[in-house]
């Protein structure tokens, strides 16, 4: 089974959503594990998260405009805080 590279994401130091999508682009998996990630206040402008767990994870202030959330799993995810 192939890990995404979560850190792309949830490190604010190393966030990088163009990345991301490409490497999602290239490893087409399903269900990329960000529950309980804390993705408060970042710009996901884009990304990929089709599929992702999501579940608990904090989205609070995040900026999800064209965010690819189908099939996503946000149960107790927050989103509005």
């Amino acid at each position: 089974m192939v890990t995404a590279p979560t850190h792309l994401l949830t490190d604010p130091e190393r966030r990088n959503v163009a990345q991301w999508n490409v490497w999602m682009t290239e490893n087409p998996i399903r269900g990329a594990n960000l529950r309980g990630a804390n993705l408060g206040g970042a710009n996901l402008w884009d990304a990929n998260l089709r599929g992702a767990n999501l579940r608990d994870a904090n989205l609070r202030g995040a900026d999800l405009r064209g965010a690819d959330l189908q099939g996503a799993d946000l149960w107790g995810a927050d989103l509005w805080g």
